[in-house]
């Protein structure tokens, strides 16, 4: 069978039922080759990283300056003050 006519009986098939939305093809942003965005990360956050990921826990708050419970409202304000709401 020619697959030409496979595909608008399929088709046809689809608008009748009302379901071609489910077969849409969606643009992905993987397929936008001309951004200027690196997605590579540089070798010294990546170090960090690992060892971050790779260290005790209460070593590790303690080198971010934090604790198990969380930031106190007091020092969300600083650092809201400080870096912005973001």
């Amino acid at each position: 069978m020619n697959l030409t006519l496979l595909k608008e009986f399929f088709a046809g098939f689809l608008r009748t039922r009302h379901i071609a939305r489910h077969f849409r093809r969606l643009a992905l942003l993987e397929n936008f080759t001309d951004t200027t965005v690196s997605r590579e990360v540089p070798p010294t956050l990546a170090q960090t990283l690992v060892s971050a990921a790779g260290s005790d826990i209460g070593p590790l708050l303690n080198t971010l300056s934090s604790h198990t419970d969380g930031l106190s409202e007091t020092q969300a304000e600083a650092l809201r003050a400080q870096f912005g709401l973001n």
